[in-house]
């Protein structure tokens, strides 16, 4: 129940319900495309930030490290992970095409926005919270 109502308070954040509705694969030229799928993915870090930020101010210092340091490492994992599934090429870029910003920037926003529903998660349900059931 906890997750679903995450999920709902997620949706309702502009940066995921934008992200979510905007049809950027729908736009005719590959510009703009990027353009759009780019706009979103903005929306969609601007509320990974909002979280990120009311989760901070909730935790101790330790818990403060320790986002910190999850963060860092998410943000790795989240471009590996993109770069992964959309087959960009790291070692020569060139090779990559016009559709690889689309393609790398719909998976950054549909990472970002998981993450987002991962804070606010925290939020309603602290890590090393015993009575709390997810």
């Amino acid at each position: 129940m906890r997750r679903l109502a995450v999920l709902l308070v997620a949706l309702c954040l502009p940066g995921v319900a934008v992200a979510a509705t905007r049809p950027c694969a729908d736009l005719e030229a590959q510009q703009d495309r990027n353009a759009c799928i780019g706009a979103a993915l903005g929306e969609a870090d601007a509320a990974l930030n909002r979280a990120y930020r009311q989760l901070g101010d909730r935790l101790d210092a330790n818990g403060r490290r320790n986002l910190v340091a999850a963060q860092r490492a998410w943000i790795v994992f989240r471009d590996r992970e993109c770069e992964l599934r959309s087959g960009y090429d790291t070692q020569d870029p060139g090779n990559n095409g016009t559709l690889a910003p689309f393609l790398v920037g719909d998976c950054k926003r549909d990472l970002t926005g998981r993450r987002t529903a991962d804070l606010l998660d925290q939020l309603t349900c602290p890590g090393g919270d015993p009575s709390c059931t997810r």
